[in-house]
């Protein structure tokens, strides 16, 4: 992730609106493919769908904190 440090007060914010809007799509998209009730996949590949999310989940979460503490750093 780029320094945080080096963006405007705007730019910190508006990085932190993108990154926990992508962790909602994410996190519905997820959400819509394994409800599906008519789906017909492997368990492998659910598996590795599932892993998946989850890595990039956590990666999202990992940088909203990050930015988060940016932030109150900086006392926005």
């Amino acid at each position: 992730m780029e320094e945080l440090s080096k963006l405007s007060d705007i730019e910190l914010k508006n990085k932190m609106a993108k990154l926990k809007e992508d962790l909602e799509d994410v996190e519905n998209e997820r959400s819509f493919i394994f409800k599906q009730s008519g789906m017909h996949v492997s368990s492998g590949k659910i598996v590795a769908q599932m892993e998946e999310f989850d890595a990039e989940s956590k990666k999202l979460k990992e940088s909203i904190t990050e930015c988060d503490e940016e932030i109150k750093n900086r006392g926005l």
